[in-house]
Parts: C-alpha cells; structure tokens; sequence
C-alpha cells in the first residue's frame, strides 16, 4: 500500500487448505496484471529473483526472462549498491529494520552490456516470509510516490471486483473495504466501516488476539500472523458470528496492510 501504517486483509468463506490455493490463484491473477505495467518488476524470494515482467527486459537490455530468473537480484546492481541492497534486506529478515523497505528510493541499475541507468526502486514484503516485489520507476522519487498512489487506486478498483471481502488498513484502523465485506458482515454503507478500528469485525477474544500480534510485528518483525491464513471468527453488524479464513499482509510502506 501506499501511506505508513496500511494493511490488507483478504477474508476467505473457506478452509485454511482452500484458501491458501485460492491465494495462489490471485497471486497469478496479479502476476498477469503486472505483467502489463510500463515500469519494470522483479518477484524475489531472499535475494533471488523468481520472476520478471516484460518491462524489466526492456530496461535492463536482456531477451528473455530465463536470463535473469534464478540468478541474484544484485546482477541488476552497480556495485557498491549491489552490497547495501543485500544487507538491507538481511537486516529486514533478522530485525524487522525497514531501511529500504516501503522507502522509495534512487539506485543505479546495471544492464546487460554494462551501463547503468538511473531508477527509482520500491521493495515491499509479500504474504509469505522471504518474498518480495520490487517496482522501478524511471523517475525522481516524488514522482515514483505519485505513481505508486496512482497504481495503489487502480489495485483499489480491482479488488473491489473480488467477491472476497477485502479490508484495507492503517495501523488498526480500516480505511477501505470492498463490496463483498459489507455482504458479509452485514453492513450497508462503506462509511459504517471506514475509519472505524478493524476489531469491530471481530468477536471476543480474537479482536485483542489480532491487534498484539500486528503490534509485535510491528515492533520486532516477528510474523504471528503475517502472511499466514487462519482460521477466525468475524463479527456480523447484528452481533452473530462467522467463521472465516483471513490473509493479512503487509503493503509496501510501513504499518500498512
């Protein structure tokens, strides 16, 4: 997500076995749509690129994906930053330090033949421990900002399209929720929801469950459960229960979900 402190919640009418292949199946859906950006994106797992969109060839000078799947990110790197981007990103993983995470930032990339070529690069966390995307932008770090909010409401109006219910947050606090979440827990209108704290979707105990597991891994790093679906009890507006598989994951800016 764009702005410090933002989540997403993806709530699932499933078992934890289904909702995970039914995350998988949005992760391809999303790889396709990235796939069709102008700005170059790199999926990494640690320091290991798993995937490049069509953009990334053209930037970096390469002809064909197989070229850079499976090598280490910092090919794309012009030394000294090669070696700080990997120590950034190992000090992420032990600590939950976000130098470079969520922090737009100018870098000096490397193509095939040699050259560089100047970048704004943004890395974010996905669901699963060690995985992460990376977005370059040919642009000053202002406009790779306003870019990225750009992108961020267009990812909005596609998942209001799911018929998952889809919460955004900031911290603890809702800021944007799809369609399907008012069908699911009852409500009317998005402005019942939005500003509200997300624990109002929550029966007793899970709601102070969940909100000690996001502060702790907003102070430590350490993923309760960050990226890994569970099983939860939601709270419908008439105060009825529903039982629910959630996915939380951290968007790229810190505090965001």
């Amino acid at each position: 997500c764009a702005a410090p402190g933002e989540y997403i919640g993806i709530l699932y009418r499933r078992t934890e076995a289904e909702a995970r292949a039914k995350a998988e199946t949005e992760l391809r859906d999303v790889s396709t749509a990235l796939e069709t950006l102008a700005e170059p994106v790199i999926m990494m797992r640690g320091h290991t690129i798993t995937s490049v969109n069509h953009a990334t060839l053209e930037t970096f000078g390469y002809e064909s994906k197989s070229e850079l799947e499976g090598q280490g990110v910092t090919v794309l790197m012009q030394t000294p930053e090669a070696s700080k981007h990997s120590s950034f990103v190992d000090r992420f993983e032990r600590t939950g330090e976000r130098r470079i995470i969520g922090k737009p930032r100018v870098v000096t990339g490397k193509r095939k033949d040699g050259s560089s070529v100047s970048l704004t690069l943004s890395v974010s966390p996905c669901a699963a421990p060690g995985e992460y995307i990376g977005i370059l932008y040919r642009r000053t770090e202002a406009e790779a900002r306003a870019k990225a909010e750009t992108e961020l409401r267009d990812v909005s109006t596609a998942l209001e399209t799911l018929a998952e219910p889809v919460i955004m947050m900031r911290g603890h606090t809702i800021t944007s929720v799809n369609h399907a979440t008012l069908e699911t827990f009852g409500y009317e209108s998005k402005s019942e929801l939005e500003g509200q704290g997300v624990t109002v979707l929550m029966q007793t105990p899970e709601a102070s469950k969940h909100s000690s597991f996001v502060d702790r891994f907003e102070r430590t790093g350490e993923r309760r459960i960050i990226g890994k679906p569970r099983v939860v009890t939601g709270k419908r507006k008439d105060g009825s229960s529903v039982s629910l598989t959630l996915s939380v994951s951290p968007c790229a800016a810190p505090g965001e979900y």
